[in-house]
C-alpha cells in the first residue's frame, strides 16, 4: 500500500471494482448463494423471491443510448449508490434480510449488515457470499450494534431495514436530521407479504442513474466532418 493509501481509499477502489462488473456478471456470481443459505424455516420462499429479484436485476445491465449532436456520444446506464447499511431489528425475518443483501449486492453496492438478534446466522450468509466470490471489502458485519455508529459509516448512500412501523419511522427521522448528503432509505414494513421485495420498482431504489459524455470528433469518430472541415479550410 502506498503511503498516501488509506484503509477507506482502498475499500472504495474494491466498491468500484464489484461495481464495474455489470448488473449480469453480479447476479451470475450470486445465483450460487441459494444453493448454499443458512438454514431457516421459510426457505423456500427466500430462494422463490431471491431468484426473481436476481433475474431481474441482470435485466438493469445494457447501457441506453441517448439522442444528443453530431461528435458526440451520450449513454445512460445504472449503477450502484455505493455503501449500503442493512439493519435487521427484532422482527426481521431471515427471508427480508437475505433478499434485501443479494439484491443490494446484485445492485453494485457495497454493504455493511448488522442483524444482532442472529449475529451466527448472518455470519453464516456473508461467508456464503463470500464463498461465491463476493470481495470480503464488498460485504462485512458491522462490527457494532451501535446504529448511531453505523450511521456514520463513511460515504454512506443508503439504509435498507425491516421492522416495524415504529423503529422505521425512527430510523427515518434520523436520517433527516443527518447533515450531509440525504440518504436513501429502503425500508420494508410488512414483513409477512414483503410487497416492497416484490414490487417492481424496488430495486430501482437501490441505484441511481448516470450519463456518460464521449466527445468522438476528438478521437477521430465523424471522418466525414473532419473532411468537410479539412475542405472548407
Amino acid at each position: 500500500m502506498h503511503a498516501t493509501d488509506t484503509p477507506y481509499s482502498h475499500t472504495i477502489a474494491i466498491w468500484e471494482a464489484w461495481n464495474r462488473r455489470g448488473f449480469a456478471d453480479r447476479c451470475r456470481l450470486l445465483t450460487p448463494v441459494l444453493e448454499h443459505l443458512p438454514a431457516h424455516a421459510e426457505a423456500a420462499a427466500t430462494v422463490r423471491i431471491a431468484e426473481q429479484l436476481l433475474h431481474d436485476a441482470e435485466a438493469l445491465d445494457p447501457v441506453m443510448l441517448l439522442p444528443g449532436p453530431t461528435g458526440e456520444s451520450n449513454e445512460l446506464y445504472l449503477t450502484g449508490r455505493g455503501a449500503a447499511l442493512l439493519l435487521g431489528h427484532e422482527q426481521t425475518t431471515h427471508t427480508a434480510i437475505t433478499c434485501q443483501l443479494l439484491a443490494a449486492l446484485a445492485c453494485g453496492n457495497a454493504v455493511t449488515l448488522c442483524w444482532p438478534d442472529q449475529a451466527d446466522w448472518t455470519a453464516e450468509l456473508v461467508n456464503a457470499c463470500h464463498q461465491a466470490g463476493v470481495p470480503r471489502g464488498v460485504l462485512t458485519l458491522a462490527d457494532t450494534t451501535n446504529q448511531d455508529e453505523l450511521l456514520q459509516t463513511p460515504d454512506l448512500r443508503l439504509v435498507i431495514t425491516s421492522g416495524s412501523t415504529d423503529e422505521v419511522t425512527v430510523l427515518n427521522r434520523t436520517l433527516a436530521d443527518m447533515e450531509g448528503v440525504l440518504i436513501q432509505l429502503v425500508a420494508e414494513t410488512d414483513l409477512l407479504n414483503c410487497p416492497q421485495l416484490i414490487s417492481p420498482d424496488f430495486l430501482l431504489r437501490l441505484i441511481t442513474e448516470k450519463t456518460r459524455t464521449i466527445n468522438t470528433t476528438a478521437v477521430g469518430g465523424n471522418a466525414t466532418l473532419l473532411e468537410l472541415g479539412s475542405s472548407a479550410a
